[in-house]
């Protein structure tokens, strides 16, 4: 397993490969429609890094966008995840236009802006991560501002599975929260816009 890890690292790295991601081309040009003008987005999740630069490349020139992952560590102390996305983000990171924060999505501090005007949450799919997720960074988002929640439809190809605790507090909660309103649907992602 380390040494396949190790091989998609590599991969990357050179440009044979790609990140692997978890969202679909319909959804990230969803995100994109609505990232023209943003300046403090902020990435709840970021896995390899796929997802990453496509809010770096689709925002604001002048934005900055703030990665926010705790990136864990296996077994010999190395985050393969967090290799590859600065591997991949390398020319976003070198210019200050990204900045990776290693932290759980509510202990990010004084790391990420008091307010933000693009938020994309796709990191703990619980109940009670969802539940966190959305009491903190919901406070966050300024009047205007957009928050996408990724995983909070169910598609077609995930019916006859089990749901996430994103799809459920998805639909028990957030779809109510008079604070917000729905203006863009896409695969299992849904985006608010803040009142």
């Amino acid at each position: 397993m380390i040494g396949k890890t190790f091989a998609h690292y590599v991969a990357v790295a050179i440009g044979s490969e790609l990140p692997q991601t978890q969202t679909t081309e319909a959804e990230r040009a969803l995100l994109m429609q609505h990232l023209p003008g943003r300046k403090r987005i902020v990435e709840i999740g970021v896995f390899e890094g796929f997802t990453t630069r496509v809010l770096a490349e689709a925002s604001d020139p002048d934005g900055t966008i703030y990665g926010v992952d705790p990136f864990f560590t296996g077994r010999l102390g190395i985050s393969w995840g967090f290799m590859i996305a600065k591997s991949y983000n390398r020319k976003y990171l070198a210019s200050g236009k990204l900045k990776f924060v290693r932290s759980f999505s509510t202990g990010v501090g004084d790391k990420v802006p008091e307010t933000v005007d693009f938020i994309f949450i796709d990191a703990d799919h619980s109940l009670a991560g969802i539940t966190a997720d959305w009491t903190f960074w919901s406070e966050r988002i300024e009047s205007g501002g957009i928050i996408a929640l990724h995983d909070t439809l169910l598609t077609p190809d995930r019916l006859q599975s089990a749901e996430f605790g994103s799809h459920q507090y998805f639909r028990s909660h957030i779809q109510h929260d008079s604070r917000f309103r729905i203006v863009g649907k896409a695969g299992s992602l849904s985006i608010l816009s803040r009142r």
